[in-house]
C-alpha cells in the first residue's frame, strides 16, 4: 500500500513556497507521519437475509409493512482465537436494499479485510437512529454492547399504512473470515427475528358471535423497552428461535413497565382484532402474581344481557387436560392468537374490574406461532401451507385447537385418517374433538391438512388415563 506523508510548513504562502522553497526550509518544522498500514477493504459484499415470518405471507399491517426494511447495519465483532470471546470492531451501513424473493432481501456492504481472524457479523434492521445514539467503543465485548441496544415505544405501535413504524430486527452469521473469497462463500440465508411480539384476538367462532360481539381489547402491564438483540444464551441458532425473553436491565431512562392499559377499539362487524397489537417481550409470572402479568381484557356486548361486559384473558399454558399450568413468557418473533370459543355468562362492568376481579365465563385457546419456524411450512407453486405445530399429545377426551394458515386461493381442508378423531375447520385453525378415551397403552392418529397440492400430515397422540 502507498505510504502517506504529511508535511507542514509554517508561515509561508503558496507563491513564496513555490519560488523560495530551497532557501526557506531552515525556518520551518517538518513532521512526517507514517500511519500503521491498513488492509484493503473487501468491496461490495452482497448478503441475503431471510425475513422473520415462516412463510411468504405476512400477517400484519399490510402485505409489505411487516417485513419492511428501511435501513440495515452490520456490526463486525472479532473472535478471540484463545477464549472465543467476541469484541466489537466496527459498524458499517448497508446499501442497495432490494427484495429478491417474497421472503428474502439483499443488500451490499463494504467490509475491512481480515483474513487472519474469525469474525461474527451482526445484522440490525430499522434501528439506525438507536445505533447512532449509542457510544460503541472498539473492543467492547459483544454481549455488553448488544444489551445496551434498546427499542423504545411508549404507546400503541403505529400500524396505519401511511405512518407505520418498521419493526426492529436482528440476526447474526456464523464465524467468517473477511477475505477476498467472502463473496463466494458468504453466509447467506441468515434469518432475521423481529424484536417484538404480535397479539391477535378472534371472536368469530360461529358458536360465539350469536352471544358476544367483540368491541374492545386492552393490553395491561406492557413493556415500553425491548432489547433489539436477544441474550445469546437464550437464542437457539439451529431452530432460529429464542427459548426465553431477554428483558432490558440497562440503558433505560424511563420505567420498563407500564401498568396502565392501552386501548384498541374493534370494528364490531369484524369480530376480531388483527394487524394491530405489537409489544415487547415479557417474562412469565408466578400463578399468584396475577396483577403483574401481561394480559388482555376484552370487552363487548354480551347478547343475553344486552350490555357491554369485560373479561380478562391471560397468556397461559394449559396441561394435557386443559387446565391452567403456567403463564406464557412473551417471546420475540412470536404471534399469540387468542381464540374465544365460548361465552357462558356475565363479565365485569369495567376493564379494571375485569383485570382485578374474578376470571371466568369466557373460554379461550391460545395458539402460539414461532414466525421463524419453517419446519411446519410447505411451499409449492408459489403458495404456502403452515401449521403452528407439527404434533399434539393429549390425555383423555376434549377439544383442542391447531392453527392453520395458507395463501392458496382454494383454502385448506383437514381430513382425519382415524375414526376416533373429529375435525372442524374454523377461521384460521382446526378444532379437534376427541369424544372417547384412549385404550390401554394409548394410540396415535393423523390428520391430513391440504391446500392445493400441498399436504401436511399432523400427528396426534392420545395417552391413556
Amino acid at each position: 500500500m502507498t505510504k502517506a506523508y504529511k508535511i507542514s510548513y509554517c508561515g509561508l504562502k503558496l507563491v513564496a513556497l513555490c519560488i523560495c522553497l530551497p532557501a526557506l526550509l531552515w525556518s520551518c518544522t517538518t513532521i512526517i507521519e507514517e500511519p500503521v498500514p491498513v488492509k484493503e477493504d473487501v468491496e461490495h459484499v452482497t448478503f441475503t437475509v431471510r425475513m422473520p415470518n415462516a412463510t411468504p405471507q405476512t400477517y400484519a399491517m399490510n402485505d409489505i409493512a411487516e417485513n419492511d426494511i428501511r435501513n440495515i447495519d452490520v456490526l463486525v465483532f472479532r473472535v478471540d482465537n484463545a477464549t472465543q470471546a467476541e469484541y466489537f470492531d466496527y459498524r458499517v451501513e448497508g446499501s442497495s436494499i432490494v427484495t429478491t424473493d417474497t421472503n428474502e432481501k439483499q443488500f451490499t456492504v463494504t467490509l475491512r479485510k481480515n483474513d487472519t481472524t474469525d469474525c461474527r457479523l451482526v445484522f440490525l434492521a430499522n434501528v439506525r437512529d438507536e445505533l447512532t445514539a449509542m457510544t460503541m467503543a472498539r473492543d467492547t465485548r459483544k454481549e455488553l454492547l448488544l444489551e445496551r441496544l434498546l427499542s423504545y415505544n411508549s404507546g400503541a405501535w403505529p400500524v396505519e399504512t401511511d405512518t407505520y413504524r418498521p419493526f426492529p430486527m436482528w440476526g447474526e452469521s456464523d464465524k467468517v473470515r473477511i477475505d477476498d473469497g467472502l463473496n463466494l462463500r458468504k453466509p447467506n440465508g441468515i434469518t432475521l427475528l423481529r424484536s417484538v411480539v404480535s397479539v391477535e384476538v378472534y371472536a368469530d367462532n360461529a358458536t360465539v358471535t350469536p352471544r358476544f360481539t367483540l368491541e374492545d381489547v386492552y393490553l395491561y402491564n406492557r413493556k415500553v423497552y425491548g432489547r433489539v438483540a436477544p441474550d445469546g444464551i437464550k437464542y437457539i441458532a439451529v431452530d432460529r428461535k429464542v427459548k426465553a425473553p431477554s428483558i432490558p436491565t440497562v440503558n433505560m431512562t424511563l420505567p420498563l413497565n407500564v401498568p396502565t392499559p392501552l386501548h384498541y377499539p374493534v370494528t364490531p362487524t369484524e369480530h376480531k382484532l388483527t394487524h394491530t397489537i405489537y409489544t415487547y417481550e415479557a417474562d412469565s409470572v408466578n400463578s399468584g402474581d396475577d396483577f403483574s402479568a401481561t394480559c388482555l381484557v376484552v370487552g363487548g356486548i354480551y347478547v343475553p344481557d344486552g350490555r357491554k361486559q369485560y373479561y380478562r384473558l391471560d397468556f397461559m399454558v394449559k396441561d394435557s387436560e386443559g387446565k391452567f399450568k403456567s403463564y406464557h413468557s412473551l417471546l420475540r418473533n412470536h404471534r399469540y392468537q387468542f381464540i374465544i370459543n365460548s361465552v357462558s355468562g356475565d363479565g365485569h362492568n369495567t376493564p379494571d374490574s375485569a383485570f382485578y376481579g374474578k376470571k371466568g365465563n369466557m373460554g379461550v385457546e391460545i395458539l402460539a406461532w414461532n414466525l421463524a419456524d419453517i419446519n411446519n411450512v410447505v411451499v409449492k407453486e408459489m403458495h404456502m401451507l403452515s401449521l403452528n405445530r407439527s404434533s399434539l399429545e393429549v390425555t383423555g377426551q376434549g377439544v383442542f385447537y391447531v392453527g392453520v394458515e395458507t395463501d392458496h386461493p382454494e383454502g385448506w381442508t383437514a381430513v382425519p385418517e382415524d375414526a376416533w378423531i373429529s375435525v372442524d375447520k374454523q377461521n384460521g385453525y382446526m378444532k379437534i374433538t376427541l369424544s372417547t378415551t384412549a385404550p390401554s397403552g394409548g394410540r396415535t392418529g393423523y390428520i391430513n391438512v391440504r391446500a392445493g397440492n400441498m399436504t401436511k400430515r399432523f400427528k396426534l397422540v392420545q395417552k391413556s388415563l
